[in-house]
């Protein structure tokens, strides 16, 4: 699936596309695993390191999760705003604020990064959703791969 065409891509201003470089890495991990489970691929992302801070599975929730890095650690920040929004948060839409709470699905787009490196293994569509952000007043920001669930389970909050 092309990206720019996914319906979470924020009408084409969206600076969240992640690399093909990065995309190829998360197949080449997935296709080398003995054991082809959620678990199984989480736990070598995160042996790995990519492409976020930590990365997890649930087995009770049947979801990868993805601990995002703060956008400071990665250059991607509003380095004119030392708020913890300015620093933490990648979305050049949202870094520029200073205060306020914000609904989890304003992250939906961000959620979608991820999309490029879970969809060819879980199918297109996947649902990756937002379940902690910074905007929404936590502290980090916290996606989730929900394992057999597709879009149309998606409940913007």
């Amino acid at each position: 699936m092309d990206v720019k065409k996914h319906p979470y891509f924020v009408t084409g201003r969206c600076p969240c596309v992640m690399d093909e470089k990065t995309v190829t890495l998360a197949k080449a991990i997935y296709d080398s695993l003995p054991e082809k489970t959620p678990a199984a691929f989480a736990l070598e992302l995160d042996r790995q390191g990519i492409s976020c801070k930590k990365i997890w599975y649930d087995e009770k929730e049947n979801s990868i999760f993805i601990k995002k890095k703060y956008g400071k650690e990665c250059g991607e920040y509003n380095e004119n705003n030392k708020t913890k929004f300015g620093e933490r948060c990648y979305c050049s839409h949202y870094n520029g604020i200073t205060e306020g709470v914000y609904p989890l699905s304003c992250c939906k787009c961000g959620a979608e990064f991820y999309r490029p490196m879970f969809a060819p293994i879980y199918g297109e569509d996947v649902l990756i959703e937002p379940c902690e952000t910074v905007l929404a007043g936590n502290e980090t920001c916290v996606l989730a791969v929900r394992i057999g669930k597709t879009e149309k389970d998606y409940i913007a909050k």
